[in-house]
């Protein structure tokens, strides 16, 4: 396989990364609101008030069947000068930007996924199963609590598999862990 390389640039942290990005998309809505604060990237549960759907983020332990992964709707800087994003942010710094009660969330039930919300872990391997946990670690520099972390004793636990793991070259406790969910496009 030989030593891998990198350019001037290295990567030394996820910190700055997206929480979470769509490498294939499956079946995904953006009608429903949050009912708390949810970072994207997190697992949310739907729930209902006033006959509207808003999501919550899901409790540790048996996967909810209607799970999916939070992001936000829309992760264009806007280079307005009166930009809610006051002072201006890059992509990614909005696209991890915490939703607010009552903001619009758009969830993913399935697709593949390059996750970086995750807890710090060397021995990621595809075909580990992958589950949310709201009170877990996560790397240096993510939001917390919660974390992506491998579920391989129960896998009723599992929203996802683990298809790919690319450990950082100074880290390899954290890295970009590309997944895929269990289930496919309903």
């Amino acid at each position: 396989m030989g030593t891998p390389s990198f350019g001037s640039f290295q990567l030394t942290t996820v910190a700055k990364l997206p929480n979470v990005t769509v490498a294939f998309p499956g079946e995904h809505w953006s009608d429903g609101k949050a009912a708390t604060v949810i970072v994207p990237g997190t697992l949310v549960i739907p729930t209902a008030s006033a006959g509207k759907r808003y999501w919550t983020v899901a409790a540790s332990g048996a996967l909810d069947p209607r799970a999916c992964i939070a992001l936000r709707p829309i992760s264009v800087p806007d280079r307005n000068p009166g930009s809610e994003y006051n002072p201006q942010l890059t992509p990614n710094d909005i696209m991890n930007l915490p939703l607010a009660p009552g903001s619009y969330v758009h969830t993913y039930r399935s697709g593949a996924f390059h996750l970086t919300l995750i807890e710090a872990d060397s021995s990621y391997a595809p075909g580990d199963l992958l589950g949310w946990d709201p009170a877990g670690s996560p790397v240096a520099g993510k939001p917390t609590p919660g974390a992506w972390k491998k579920v391989n004793g129960n896998p009723s636990y599992a929203f996802a598999e683990v298809t790919d793991w690319r450990p950082l070259t100074n880290d390899n406790t954290q890295g970009i862990l590309t997944v895929h969910s269990l289930r496919v496009q309903g």
